[in-house]
């Protein structure tokens, strides 16, 4: 059965197959929408995941063995099979037996990271699957749909914009939906949520999309990376005296920290290939940013930027006043730490 991206999250709701493929190269869609399976997974009581990478050497009989053994851990679990070259070494026998003889309490998984070619749409394991399974494909979103995709986006921040102000950010993107939901993003820290929708005009959409020195903010967090601690304390400070929100700042920050820690994370299972890439796969990263954020991932540990998510907490616990202390002093210990510098004390003279 063929299900739609947008349309996946209500057919959950109403029903489960026992498998589910995802495939497609657009890379925003494709994450998501693993995701919300996952998740979807977890709520229907899958507790357990087991993946497994079936390349050119895999054993497809390890489908098999895993899909009937027991579990001392949890009665339902799902099964992950990552297909590289969007389709099996064994022709799709393992998979054919599978769907024929299907185990109870198992939810198999399947992901493709690319298009699935035609011919193997014609062929007897991707039949199969798509007769007792969801098939979701994703595709790139141009013109007047990706102008639905990103009000309809915009909508869930609480921000509505006007036709120009979409189109403006539909021109900036090109297509390109990571580059897209971090314009949202960024529009959705600067304008945050409120009882009502925030209506923005052409002016204030320019501003944020084309990176107005007005926002300088998010230069902050770049600043420190780069090593720049005298600087980025100073851009701090500064921030302080014209009454920025301090929430914004920190809710930035989070949103890197949390990037960061995921990219490191999936570098360091991976180190021996030492393929930054593979890591940054499914983070759109501004070209400009990208030797900045390669040097930080290869210099640093996933534990360090879980340990800067902790402070970002605490100093977000101090501007609701739920922990004693100035959140502003903490941001200025974060920095330093994001520098990898010892904090010193802002020159705020120069």
């Amino acid at each position: 059965m063929q299900i739609k991206p947008d349309q996946l999250r209500n057919d959950l709701k109403t029903r489960q197959y026992p498998v589910y493929m995802v495939s497609g190269e657009e890379p925003l869609q494709h994450r998501e929408t693993v995701d919300m399976l996952r998740k979807a997974a977890r709520y229907y009581g899958y507790e357990e995941r087991e993946v497994y990478t079936a390349d050119a050497k895999f054993d497809w009989n390890t489908l098999s063995t895993a899909a009937n053994e027991l579990s001392l851990f949890a009665s339902r679990r799902v099964i992950e099979i990552h297909l590289p070259s969007g389709k099996p070494s064994d022709k799709g026998a393992a998979l054919i037996d599978y769907c024929e003889n299907l185990p109870q309490d198992i939810l198999l998984l399947i992901i493709v990271g690319k298009k699935i070619e035609a011919a193997s749409k014609k062929s007897k394991w991707y039949k199969a699957v798509d007769q007792l399974g969801g098939i979701i494909s994703v595709w790139p979103i141009e013109g007047y749909q990706l102008n639905r995709w990103l009000s309809e986006r915009l909508q869930s921040k609480g921000l509505a914009l006007q036709a120009d102000s979409l189109q403006l950010i539909n021109d900036r993107v090109e297509g390109n939906l990571l580059a897209a939901d971090q314009e949202i993003e960024k529009l959705s820290l600067l304008y945050p949520r409120s009882d009502q929708v925030i209506q923005l005009d052409l002016e204030q959409v320019s501003e944020a999309v084309f990176d107005s020195a007005r926002y300088k903010l998010f230069d902050l967090f770049d600043c420190a990376l780069s090593g720049d601690l005298k600087r980025a304390s100073r851009m701090l400070y500064g921030l302080q005296r014209e009454d920025q929100s301090i929430v914004l700042i920190m809710s930035l920050f989070a949103k890197e920290v949390r990037m960061l820690a995921r990219i490191t994370a999936a570098f360091e299972q991976n180190r021996q290939q030492n393929n930054i890439e593979a890591a940054m796969k499914g983070f759109y990263i501004y070209p400009r940013r990208k030797s900045l954020i390669t040097e930080a991932v290869r210099k640093s540990k996933a534990e360090n930027w879980q340990k800067l998510l902790k402070q970002l907490l605490q100093a977000d616990k101090m501007s609701k006043g739920a922990k004693q202390g100035d959140p502003w002093d903490m941001m200025q210990l974060i920095l330093a730490d994001v520098a990898g510098k010892p904090y010193l004390l802002p020159d705020t003279n120069t």
